[in-house]
């Protein structure tokens, strides 16, 4: 499925904005069972390879892009944050999380 987060472009780093270039896809939400689920919402980003190291290397842009799929998934599938958590086990944009 394409993205829902807007902005997304293939071939543009959604992080860094990096254009024409080689990008690779990003599971905005992860882990074993939300990978699936992110493909199946349309939850993913493109990212330059710089950037999708540094963000499984240490983390760099992993709350921003969790938040950010929350908001997308509210406003196109027009669920509660209910149903958003129900659906992935957290709600990233209202909860505060100690390790940001």
């Amino acid at each position: 499925m394409k993205s829902i987060i807007p902005g997304d472009e293939p071939n543009t780093c959604f992080l860094c904005g990096l254009q024409n270039v080689y990008t690779e896809v990003h599971h905005a939400l992860h882990g074993t069972a939300n990978r699936k689920l992110a493909d199946a919402d349309g939850l993913t980003v493109h990212l330059c390879m710089n950037c999708h190291r540094k963000l499984h290397d240490q983390g760099f842009g992993d709350r921003y892009l969790q938040e950010t799929a929350e908001e997308a998934w509210l406003k196109v599938y027009r669920g509660s944050i209910t149903d958003f958590v129900k659906r992935y086990g957290k709600n990233f944009i209202y909860e505060s999380d100690s390790k940001d």
